[in-house]
């Protein structure tokens, strides 16, 4: 469960840091001797503090702040403090509200908690831009940017590995798993064409969490290596039940939604609905 970040709390977190900073204790000591800090438990700081990675121990067993901590600590006023705290917390805790800041900042204040936009508010990110404001949120968009670069890879290694076993199971042959070496040939699975032709068979592979409403980026490169191969084929996997479907699609297919280049104009990349191939989905071989 992600941790329920709030104003009250980051005060806390900064006090416990500052405690230590002047006085090492065990987590023991601090639980025991000092049951408020910075207005609220030790418990949540120290919760706080743990999950947000502000803590080592020592060799004595005592906490002291981590360089992690350090940064809060040495951060220049409670906004910078807060700014510090916000970008620890979503680095660490992966809030699902951090998604919406590719959007703008009007979307994350709009959809994160109450407690998480009041630290916003605190922190001055919610009101008038300067320098500053604009370089944390492009900031905050990067991160956010970079985790749906990762979910988008993960459900690409999810398609990749489904086509693996159903290629084997089909041809009786081992495939190369071509993507996990290089994504520079344009395909992503080298197989064979069937049990008594062992031609190579290249893949590209599309996989999508939202079915018939989830959809397919071809790029210029992806096609015209595609072109080049003697035989060629896209597998689309609708990751959306269980277990997945499959569209195998052909050249012919496929090259009916491929823009061609006019004027002085060029296509880079193209986005195609899974759902104009729902007749080829159908049961996989896994």
């Amino acid at each position: 469960m992600t941790l329920a970040l709030s104003p009250g709390l980051a005060q806390a977190g900064i006090a416990l840091l500052d405690l230590l900073q002047r006085r090492p204790l065990s987590a023991a000591d601090l639980l025991s001797g000092l049951p408020k800090v910075g207005g609220m438990s030790s418990a949540s700081a120290l919760s706080l503090a743990e999950a947000l990675a502000w803590l080592d121990i020592n060799e004595a067993g005592e906490l002291q702040a981590s360089a992690a901590g350090v940064q809060v600590c040495d951060a220049d006023g409670y906004e910078a403090a807060l700014r510090s705290i916000l970008l620890h917390y979503v680095d660490t805790q992966n809030p699902d509200w951090l998604q919406n800041a590719t959007f703008g900042r009007s979307r994350v204040l709009n959809f994160c908690p109450v407690g998480v936009r009041q630290v916003f508010v605190e922190a001055g990110l919610a009101g008038a831009l300067d320098d500053e404001v604009v370089a944390f949120w492009d900031w905050l968009a990067a991160i956010a940017r970079g985790l749906q670069k990762d979910q988008l890879v993960s459900i690409g290694r999810e398609g990749e590995r489904l086509t693996l076993i159903h290629e084997e199971a089909r041809t009786g042959a081992k495939p190369r798993w071509i993507a996990i070496d290089s994504n520079q040939d344009g395909y992503d699975v080298l197989s064979v064409r069937a049990t008594d032709d062992r031609a190579f068979l290249s893949i590209e592979v599309k996989a999508s969490r939202s079915g018939r409403n989830g959809s397919l980026h071809l790029t210029r490169h992806e096609w015209e290596i595609a072109l080049d191969r003697p035989f060629h084929l896209f597998h689309l996997w609708d990751l959306s039940c269980a277990p997945p479907r499959l569209a195998s699609v052909g050249m012919d297919e496929m090259a009916a939604h491929v823009p061609i280049d006019a004027g002085a104009g060029g296509w880079e990349k193209v986005e195609v609905p899974f759902k104009a191939f729902e007749s080829l989905f159908g049961p996989a071989l896994i």
